[in-house]
């Protein structure tokens, strides 16, 4: 039975893991994997499109008269390596989608059970649940090779009415969420994860099988989310001196106050779904990614970037990104190139995490990391080192609980005695192909260092203690980081 136990990367994740180690639960019900190279009676619906070999984004809606995206990069791999999406027209996915039905009938119709193929790139299956001995670790914890065959080679997943009830319940919901993608993209109206998931409550059971099926979709017919029609409700926000045109004409100034109409927020603009952006103008010299709201908003009311010589652009995505923030800030990295964009989390394994999300991408959405993982992104804070350089005091640091001391062993362990720490996670978000490259850089060495670090002084620090020391503290560290930047 396939395990889709690690496919989030949030907190509630986490709480599962260490509150119920030893019991998650198959939320799908899948029919065991096969290879797409062994033989079968049923094919599969779709063949899988290989990236080419030159950029190609998910932003398809972006107008010509916007900055042209580089193709290259000395710090990021290159499109032929990471696995990609493609853009696919609207008749070419209900035609794929069609086919897939047809399928499913023609088993049928030759006294084969109905089965549904779902073809994809699966996700790497680590062992949750922890072992009591030695030798049981041994048994169970699988190797860089397995982790390594596991991501790159295409399988497919047979969905088919048996007699056992939740088998033939998951096929149930695939058709389901098939029927609400389809109408959705011949009558050219979107929807969301929400949306789908009250539509029939009793039959997906909870939220979380919705993200799973369209993810899962999105991987088989391998397109991005926004060409089936399908957006999760905008969470992150945007201020500064950018301003975004979307397809309906509307013009959203990221730096006016609440008084205008084109403001959805007080302090900030929601981020649109990437698929509604027509063109993006910038004068901002950098961007800064920023973890929490919190510190997002303190930085808006205090009005830091109009108190910068050059003036920057704040993000955040409440925590863990959503998919529209992620999109948001790969599409800022491929357009202005020439300006960096800059991570300031909270110096605590979450912190970290949630700067590995923006960077290297997540286990979820590893088939398409080459579109979502923004590879430039640096880290500037809050770092061990900055506790000593910026005098915070130790009554703000927190000891670390057995969480977050689990959280950072599972970011840096290792299955062999050849593998380099965050090799394995590395490759789970989608980097099999570059991993080598990308363990060499400096960033990633940083990032590993950053977190042994972390767990030698068994203590974190959120970015609000740097104000213990005056209410400005914060503006005055950040300006000191941007000086090597801008």
């Amino acid at each position: 039975m396939v395990q889709f136990i690690d496919i989030y990367d949030n907190e509630d994740e986490d709480e599962l893991y260490l509150s119920d180690s030893n019991n998650v639960p198959d939320i799908l019900d899948h029919e065991p994997y096969m290879n797409s190279s062994s033989s079968s009676t049923m094919p599969s619906s779709s063949t899988t499109v290989s990236p080419p070999p030159m950029y190609r984004s998910d932003y398809t809606a972006v107008s010509n008269a916007t900055t042209a995206i580089s193709t290259t990069s000395s710090s990021s791999p290159s499109s032929s390596s990471l696995s990609s999406t493609v853009e696919k027209s609207r008749e070419t996915l209900m035609s794929e989608i069609e086919d897939t039905i047809e399928q499913m009938f023609a088993s049928i119709a030759i006294g084969e059970l109905c089965k549904l193929p779902m073809t994809s790139k699966p996700l790497p299956q680590r062992k949750r649940k922890r072992q009591s001995s030695a030798d049981n670790n041994a048994d169970s914890t699988p190797s860089m090779d397995d982790l390594s065959a596991t991501s790159s080679n295409d399988s497919t997943r047979y969905l088919s009415l048996s007699s056992s009830l939740n088998r033939t319940r998951t096929l149930a919901r695939y058709l389901s969420v098939l029927q609400m993608i389809y109408e959705a993209v011949a009558y050219k109206i979107m929807l969301t994860k929400r949306d789908m998931y009250y539509r029939n409550v009793e039959l997906f059971g909870k939220q979380s099988v919705v993200d799973i099926i369209v993810d899962d979709i999105s991987r088989h017919y391998n397109v991005p989310r926004s060409s089936l029609n399908v957006s999760a409700a905008s969470k992150g926000l945007v201020f500064g001196p950018i301003i975004i045109k979307l397809k309906n004409n509307k013009i959203l100034n990221c730096s006016a106050s609440n008084d205008t109409a084109d403001t959805d927020d007080e302090q900030g603009i929601l981020i649109p779904p990437i698929h509604q952006v027509v063109q993006v103008q910038c004068k901002a010299k950098c961007m800064i990614v920023v973890e929490k709201e919190a510190t997002f908003r303190y930085l808006v009311s205090i009005g830091f970037c109009q108190s910068l010589p050059e003036s920057c652009v704040l993000v955040t995505g409440k925590g863990y990104p959503d998919l529209s923030t992620r999109q948001f800030v790969k599409y800022f990295s491929t357009h202005f190139t020439a300006k960096p964009i800059l991570a300031l989390m909270d110096g605590d394994p979450h912190g970290l995490d949630i700067y590995a999300t923006y960077k290297w991408g997540t286990r979820a959405m590893a088939f398409d990391v080459f579109n979502l993982a923004v590879n430039s992104i640096e880290l500037i804070g809050l770092t061990c080192q900055d506790r000593q350089e910026f005098q915070i005091s130790p009554q703000c640091l927190i000891p670390l609980s057995e969480r977050d001391r689990a959280k950072c062993q599972a970011m840096v362990q290792t299955y062999d005695q050849d593998e380099t720490p965050g090799q394995s996670q590395l490759i789970e978000r989608g980097w099999w192909q570059d991993v080598d490259t990308e363990l060499a850089s400096q960033s990633h060495q940083s990032y590993i260092r950053e977190i042994n670090q972390l767990l030698a002084s068994d203590h974190k620090c959120e970015i609000q203690a740097l104000n213990h020391n005056g209410p400005y503290h914060l503006t005055k560290y950040l300006i000191k980081k941007l000086a090597k930047y801008i």
